[in-house]
C-alpha cells in the first residue's frame, strides 16, 4: 500500500491510518481465504474482500453540522424536569406540619 502508484497521497494516508490495525510490520495488508477447496475461487474471494476493505476504508465520513434544539424540545425537556422534581418532592417527609 505504501508504494502503490494507484493511490494519491491523501488516499494512501487515509488507508494507512484506517487499516493500521490490520497491517503487518512491513505495511502489507494480508487477506486470506480458505472457504473452498479451489485455489482459484479462494483467490477470487480474497480479491473481492480486499476491494471491499479498501473501498470501505477510503470512504470519507460526512461532517456533522451542529444544530440547535428546537424551542419546543427545550420546553418539553424543562417541563419534564419540573414534573420529575414535583413528583420527588411529594415523596419527601415534611415532618410535623
Amino acid at each position: 500500500m505504501a508504494t502503490s502508484g494507484a493511490l494519491t497521497d491523501a488516499q494512501r494516508d487515509r488507508l494507512l491510518t484506517r487499516l493500521a490495525s490490520r497491517l503487518d510490520t512491513s505495511g502489507t495488508l494480508r487477506i486470506v481465504s480458505a472457504e473452498t477447496r479451489s485455489q482459484h475461487q479462494n483467490r477470487v474471494r480474497a480479491l473481492a474482500r480486499l476491494a471491499e476493505t479498501v473501498a470501505a476504508a477510503l470512504v470519507v465520513p460526512k461532517v456533522r453540522k451542529k444544530t440547535r434544539p428546537t424551542r419546543g424540545s427545550v420546553e418539553e425537556r424543562l417541563s419534564a424536569k419540573r414534573r420529575q422534581t414535583a413528583r420527588k418532592a411529594e415523596r419527601r417527609w415534611r415532618g410535623e406540619e
